[in-house]
């Protein structure tokens, strides 16, 4: 679709057509096919979810200097563009803070949210304690997207090519589950679907998030479910309880058995609890 400005917004369109409306944030990097594969399981829950390419992901044009408040419009302009009044929202890792950036600034249209390993509000003065030495770390203590650009080109080339040549740390849930093709089929698109318009989007994408949050969470009145995976060595389980405690209300979930990756798995759960708030 197109924005008021003239950018275009690619999303994906899933579930039932008629069932209860979840909008879904990627992660990062990450596109608007993160969801490929669950269609059925979205189906059978009664739920429609939607997801759009953050800018300068996938389809979506770029948006230079945006904020992360800005992602609200966006969603909402979407929702108008679909003929959708109230939705609830939900994220996977990057895409955590913008659950709680939609539900803070969209007012009642947000029934409910649900951040899933998502990375908490890095103004937080203990968010980097337990955060992984990692690019991700790297890039949101750089200064500005230019400077963030230019390391992303260097480090995994303008098309991102090389983003999967430096190995992560990661946990024995998460280990397992890259080694199940049929997991990693479904989804390896959504990363190459990423950096098919070059690795600018995701280079803003981990700026925008290594800042504060530019909203108040005082304003998020709706149901808030905060979910996260205990041995998760990517986005480490504080992040999770952190946004928990300082949103009033909450309810924080944590898997024990869960990594960052394999919360992927609990998807199809999470759009069935989101729909039951109603």
């Amino acid at each position: 679709m197109l924005l008021a400005d003239g950018r275009t917004l690619a999303f994906t369109d899933a579930g039932a057509p008629d069932g209860f409306p979840i909008f879904y944030f990627h992660g990062a990097p990450g596109s608007r096919l993160d969801g490929a594969g669950m269609e059925d399981e979205f189906a059978a829950a009664g739920v429609r979810v939607l997801s759009a390419d953050r800018p300068g992901y996938g389809g979506s044009s770029p948006s230079p200097h945006r904020s992360m408040a800005d992602w609200p419009r966006e969603v909402a302009a979407l929702a108008d563009h679909l003929n959708i009044d109230r939705f609830a929202v939900m994220g996977l890792s990057s895409g955590g803070p913008y659950v709680a950036a939609c539900a803070a600034l969209l007012g009642d249209r947000v029934v409910a949210a649900a951040p899933i390993a998502g990375v908490t509000d890095m103004g937080w003065s203990s968010a980097y304690d337990e955060f992984p030495d990692d690019d991700e770390k790297t890039i949101m203590q750089l200064a500005d997207e230019d400077k963030a650009l230019a390391w992303c080109e260097d480090r995994y080339g303008a098309d991102g090519a090389r983003f999967f040549d430096y190995p992560m740390e990661l946990s024995p849930p998460d280990t397992a589950l890259i080694t199940d093709e049929a997991f990693m089929a479904a989804i390896m698109p959504t990363f190459a679907e990423a950096f098919r318009p070059g690795v600018g989007g995701f280079a803003q994408d981990i700026i925008v998030q290594g800042r504060a949050w530019p909203f108040d969470v005082a304003n998020i009145t709706c149901e808030m479910r905060v979910y996260h995976g205990e041995q998760d060595t990517l986005c480490p389980v504080s992040h999770g309880r952190h946004t928990a405690e300082m949103i009033e209300g909450s309810t924080l979930v944590v898997f024990p058995e869960h990594g960052h990756i394999s919360m992927i798995t609990e998807i199809p759960r999470i759009v069935t609890d989101l729909r039951d708030v109603l």
